[in-house]
């Protein structure tokens, strides 16, 4: 069954009429101002001037190179020649070669810049390839042979859900490249974190590397962040004069900037709020094209968090509709899913928000009912021989509680004011808001527990920093998760006291130096990285990195989740960062350990995050994925080591 539009074979983006859709003839319809009884004349409004969507063409013997350019780093571009170009929102250099002062900006292979580049040369740039060195395991070919036997049947949906570190992007890359024969597959859009898009770039470099140049397909990769970069704003739209108002109308109305046929959903888990921007923007990309993949080991837990993949349920079932034929985005999606659920008995609670929209949350009344709807929302996704998608699970994680205990004065420092916890520590008083410095009041009721952590997190700096030393002595190299960025600083200051190499990597940074960070770990040259990024990163010993074509120590990993999470997703993807297949098909194994803070609200945390673990892996068939039970028992084990 073809997708909800069908568009015309094409290998190169395109921009779509602006206003067009049926979206925008609904929005002017429904805003219109005459009527058949009565006529009234009103101001018309000044037409809204905007930019040309396009770059201009270069003059002959010159190309256009768009640049990435950093927000603080746009007055040096402009002083090294760049322009800047509001109409598709980039930074560009025209001339016969790129200047040194804007080396450092080039756009990277397979970016929205780099796009947005070749159909300004109408040429595509040649990219440097290597000799392919990546080979499928026959699990990654099974995992080909079922998205394209999907695919052939006609359904244009497929669920990649095997756990971490199985090779899910090197399965994908591999379907796509032997798709390569369906004439309506010529451009992909993947939706990625930034730490996973120089990985991808290096799979797709070698998946299409023994390819003809006339056979590779067009790949455009994009962070959720930058979703809205796809869209394009009608010129004849008024999107209002508040910032909601207009990003509700650009998602709306906005017309799809690129002609896509594949759209993949990296880490899809994203999606779950459907509601969010980038869900909705995704959605309508996923409307459009011929072929969707998600890809998670952790595509959600819970009913509710499936909206997004409401059209594949809804086909497969073909026991009527869920989401129908309606365009629908966002809230309408979650309505139609909620009553949808509703329908077939799930234990759905119906509530309100501040704004006064009916809203859902999942409570089963007891055991019973939790383990029917986990199994109902199991059966269909993975269960059975349910042909569009597959999940498989990897060998179990080793897991191990680490319970710390705060010292007296430690306790004294946690049940302090906020504001006198601060001081004491040394840490910033001041915070900025809006441009302005404010000062860091004490935590209101629904802060408090955010405080609370950040509070465990930072007081067991000391026992955390001892706890790496040990295992570094012990010849391990050490994965340190945690959530606060002063945290991080704070162990790393701590073990480069001692002349500890550490490598860092959190959300702040460029993904060139994320994985510049990540090579250091990788190759000895740091024992230990502290992260704050809980996906998309590859932390395993004996990894081929390409494409130097070199390999990763042989040393074992330690990972420690320093900061207790809520969700399983987060606390699942940090266990899979160095618990992977490596270069020889083998699985490296990392020991877990959960850190907290005994006899505070991290303990709580911790222990709620190990029982949503197990109803993710009921939902995805992965029953093996934790034991609850069996993590009690060692916790309790630890507990009574620690009191003799």
């Amino acid at each position: 069954m073809p997708p909800r539009r069908r568009k015309p074979a094409s290998t190169t983006a395109h921009t779509v009429g602006a206003g067009k859709s049926a979206a925008a003839r609904k929005f002017k319809a429904s805003s219109g101002t005459t009527t058949a009884k009565k006529r009234t004349t009103t101001r018309k409004k000044p037409v809204r001037k905007t930019a040309s969507p396009d770059l201009p063409l270069p003059d002959p013997g010159e190309r256009v190179w768009v640049l990435d350019v950093p927000f603080e780093d746009r007055a040096l571009a402009s002083a090294s020649g760049a322009r800047w170009y509001p109409g598709p929102r980039v930074f560009a250099y025209y001339g016969t070669d790129l200047p040194d002062g804007l080396a450092s900006f080039e756009s990277m292979p397979y970016s929205l810049q780099r796009w947005v580049e070749d159909d300004a040369n109408e040429e595509w740039r040649p990219e440097v390839v290597h000799e392919r060195s990546l080979t499928p395991r026959e699990t990654q070919l099974e995992s080909v042979r079922r998205q394209l036997g999907a695919m052939n049947a006609g359904f244009p949906y497929f669920a990649q859900m095997d756990s971490t570190g199985l090779g899910k992007t090197l399965a994908v890359c591999e379907a796509v490249r032997q798709a390569g024969s369906t004439p309506d597959i010529g451009t992909v859009l993947v939706v990625a974190p930034k730490g996973a898009l120089p990985g991808w770039r290096r799979t797709i470099a070698d998946t299409e590397a023994d390819l003809d140049p006339a056979d590779r397909k067009r790949w455009l990769l994009v962070t959720y962040q930058s979703t809205k970069k796809l869209l394009m704003v009608p010129e004849d739209t008024d999107l209002g004069k508040r910032k909601k108002t207009q990003n509700k109308r650009t998602i709306t109305l906005g017309e799809l900037r690129f002609d896509i046929d594949v759209v993949i959903a990296d880490e899809s888990h994203a999606l779950m709020n459907i509601e969010s921007q980038q869900s909705q923007i995704l959605w309508r990309y996923q409307e459009a094209a011929r072929a969707v993949v998600w890809m998670s080991a952790t595509p959600g837990y819970q009913p509710m968090h499936f909206a997004y993949m409401a059209r594949a349920i809804e086909q497969s079932r073909a026991a009527g509709p869920i989401v129908g034929d309606e365009e629908v985005l966002g809230y309408g999606v979650t309505t139609k899913w909620a009553e949808f659920l509703i329908e077939q008995g799930f234990a759905l609670k119906e509530g309100k928000a501040t704004t006064g929209l009916k809203t859902w949350r999942w409570e089963p009344e007891d055991a019973a009912q939790r383990t029917r709807d986990i199994d109902t929302i199991h059966r269909w996704l993975s269960g059975g021989a349910v042909p569009w998608s597959i999940s498989r699970p990897s060998p179990p994680t080793p897991r191990e509680p680490l319970g710390q205990e705060l010292t007296a004065a430690q306790k004294r420092l946690y049940n302090s004011a906020w504001v006198d916890y601060r001081k004491e520590l040394g840490l910033p008083l001041w915070k900025s808001v809006g441009g302005k410095r404010v000062l860091q009041k004490n935590p209101s009721t629904r802060a408090a527990a955010l405080r609370f952590r950040q509070k465990c997190s930072y007081l067991r700096i000391p026992s955390t920093a001892d706890q790496v030393r040990a295992w570094i002595r012990d010849g391990n190299q050490v994965f340190v998760s945690m959530f606060y960025r002063e945290s991080v600083a704070g162990l790393a200051e701590a073990l480069r006291d001692e002349g500890q190499e550490v490598a860092v990597v959190d959300g702040s940074m460029s993904s060139q130096d994320q994985e510049h960070e990540i090579r250091r770990f990788q190759t000895g040259a740091a024992r230990v990285i502290i992260s704050t990024t809980t996906s998309a990163i590859n932390l395993h010993s004996n990894e081929l990195l390409l494409p130097e074509r070199t390999v990763s120590t042989s040393a074992p990993r330690v990972t420690l989740i320093h900061d207790p999470r809520w969700t399983p997703i987060e606390i699942r993807q940090i266990e899979g960062r160095a618990n992977r297949i490596d270069k020889d098909h083998e699985h490296t194994t990392s020991t877990c350990y959960y850190g907290y803070a005994e006899g505070t609200v991290e303990e709580e945390m911790v222990l709620t995050g190990i029982e949503r673990i197990a109803d993710l892996g009921s939902i995805v068939g992965q029953a093996d994925l934790i034991d609850p039970e069996a993590f009690l028992a060692a916790r309790a084990e630890a507990g009574s080591a620690s009191g003799e």
